[in-house]
Parts: structure tokens; C-alpha cells; sequence
């Protein structure tokens, strides 16, 4: 319905959503270590 618009995505648009998706696992994942030291020590 709407392809137009999707091939206009300039790949640094791609690449920026890539960043932010790989930004929020590292989060998510020293969140979990946090919460499991914080488990096992605490």
C-alpha cells in the first residue's frame, strides 16, 4: 500500500535503528546481571 515510502529509508536510517536495537540488549543484558548478582549477594 504504501512501498513508496519504504524505499526511501536512507541506509543511515537503517543503520541508527540497528544502533539503537543493539544499544537496548546491551542494556537489557547488564540489567539482568545486575539482578542476578544482586540475587546471588545480596
Amino acid at each position: 500500500m504504501r512501498d513508496d515510502i519504504q524505499d526511501e529509508y536512507p541506509p543511515l536510517l537503517r543503520m541508527m535503528g540497528m544502533v539503537a536495537i543493539a544499544v537496548a540488549v546491551v542494556i537489557l543484558v547488564f540489567f539482568a546481571i545486575g539482578y542476578v548478582f544482586g540475587r546471588l549477594f545480596l
